[in-house]
């Protein structure tokens, strides 16, 4: 048995002994990177479009190929799977074809066919529910859940609430909005469409040729224009008879508050566009004289908390507050006095609905 001092060593030995033990962490380190590439890469496409995104990108693409050649990231996808949570690596884009709504033929008597927007309302009653469908960003959280609950009440509003945390309309790449309502709306089959999204497209934008644009340049605000409108005609394909579009609140910060009015005027310039689709002012609804306000007073006069505590998300009573206007903007529309039927005419869609703070 040796008992002899490791410190006595020779040197080669000991030399080799380190160079194994520097080999062993380097090649611990590669397994790492190689095994968490894809997760890696995924969090690199996540940033918003610039220099650092570019260069991490730059900097994991070749580990996560290398990692799929030689089956690496397979663990982390298998054991995903087995745990029912999302792949670790990124999401391929699907491509969704977008066909407009078909032009009407000419009637037997030559004149032209109503357009789907034109043509009469039917009076939900509680045989035949008009179905809601409600989708967008964080921030039509809880103006959904409240629009639910009032919706609810009427007991001739059948909703559905469809919302995503950090999505919108410019990062297909995380939360394909476009694939997500063609599904929705062929599972769900609604009558009306409530969206809300803006809070997280204030950042540079990728369009289908693979060309960026910054935000609020010209060719930013031409692509978002395009994507507004991709949105309403999935929705129109898909048998949406009338749509809201709500715009986003005021906000505290002064620069983030710009873009979000740069924002909200192409969605309102939008829906002038297409009869059916309504703007809703949320910034009116949740201001206090066009300002930013944490507190409103209600109906009663007494002041309630209407944002929480980060200055941007709605409370309950901010989200009530909106849900309100939005529903009386469809009542206006789907609960005529008179009951529609053949030979009725329905109320021409407005393009904007301003509303005073008061709910």
């Amino acid at each position: 048995m040796n008992d002899a001092d490791p410190n006595t060593l020779p040197f080669g030995r000991r030399r080799r002994t380190a160079a194994s033990a520097l080999i062993a962490i380097l090649v611990a380190f590669v397994l790492g990177v190689l095994l968490n590439a894809p997760a890696m890469k995924k969090t690199a496409m996540e940033l918003p479009f610039g220099g650092q995104r570019s260069v991490r990108l730059a900097l994991v693409s070749p580990a996560a190929a290398v990692s799929h050649w030689v089956f690496l990231d397979r663990p982390a996808r298998l054991a995903a799977a087995v745990l029912g949570k999302p792949d670790p690596g990124p999401r391929p884009v699907e491509v969704v074809v977008i066909t407009p709504p078909p032009t009407p033929r000419p009637s037997s008597s030559g004149k032209p066919r109503p357009k789907p927007s034109d043509e009469p309302l039917p009076r939900p009653d509680r045989g035949r529910p008009m179905r809601l469908y409600i989708a967008g960003d964080s921030m039509a959280g809880i103006p959904g859940m409240a629009l639910v609950n009032l919706s609810r009440g009427t007991r001739v509003i059948k909703p559905r609430l469809d919302y995503h945390i950090s999505s919108g309309l410019v990062r297909p790449d995380f939360f394909n909005w476009p694939l997500q309502l063609q599904r929705q709306v062929r599972s769900f089959d609604p009558g009306a469409a409530v969206v809300m999204w803006g809070a997280n497209d204030n950042q540079g934008m990728q369009t289908s040729s693979g060309k960026v644009y910054e935000f609020g340049s010209g060719g930013w605000e031409k692509e978002y224009r395009k994507r507004i409108g991709d949105a309403i005609a999935i929705l129109f394909a898909g048998g949406v008879r009338r749509i809201y579009w709500v715009g986003q609140p005021v906000m505290p910060e002064s620069i983030y508050d710009r873009k979000i009015r740069v924002m909200n005027e192409l969605f309102r310039s939008e829906a002038e566009k297409h009869p059916g689709v309504q703007y809703i002012d949320a910034y009116e609804v949740l201001s206090d004289g066009g300002g930013y306000a944490q507190y409103l007073r209600d109906d009663n006069g007494e002041m309630q908390q209407v944002r929480e505590a980060d200055g941007e998300h709605l409370t309950y009573a901010g989200g009530l507050r909106l849900a309100k206007v939005v529903l009386a903007a469809i009542k206006a529309e789907w609960f005529g006095k008179k009951k529609q039927g053949a030979g009725s005419s329905s109320p021409s869609p407005k393009a904007t609905v301003k509303a005073s703070p008061a709910p």
